[in-house]
């Protein structure tokens, strides 16, 4: 599905801003700050603010999932089924890809059990990559 048709689809404006933003996060394979996104789009002449206040509505209308990072800053990505989980090195930072979601199961019996309909889970994992445990030894 096109850029213009997920916003359209969700009720939202079609903006010059919300594309570029949008398009940014879609072309990355991490999940992306607003920072990130920021620097990316320094040539767009859009400034931070901006690009906090897309995201947030974007958030809002379930374009995008956020999640919270163990350091406290905000990452994005699409909301698709196809969506990604990461493991995060707790000193070089880096993320390292979980390639198939291990909570959809849990959410199917969640939603059984409780009678809910889950719209969105954060699921994140820390630690020391391999790279790091050979620099600590």
């Amino acid at each position: 599905m096109s850029i213009e048709n997920i916003l359209k689809n969700k009720n939202l404006k079609v903006t010059k801003q919300r594309k570029l933003i949008l398009e940014t996060i879609e072309n990355q394979t991490n999940p992306t700050s607003a920072e990130d996104i920021y620097k990316l789009l320094k040539n767009c002449d859009m400034d931070i603010s901006t690009i906090y206040r897309n995201l947030n509505i974007l958030e809002e209308k379930n374009v995008l999932l956020k999640t919270t990072n163990i350091d406290g800053i905000n990452y994005y990505q699409l909301n698709t089924s196809d969506h990604k989980h990461f493991i995060t090195c707790n000193i070089c930072h880096k993320k390292y890809t979980i390639e198939n979601c291990p909570i959809h199961d849990l959410e199917e019996k969640i939603e059984k059990e409780k009678g809910f309909i889950i719209k969105a889970h954060n699921f994140e994992f820390s630690g020391i990559c391999p790279e790091c445990q050979k620099k600590i030894k």
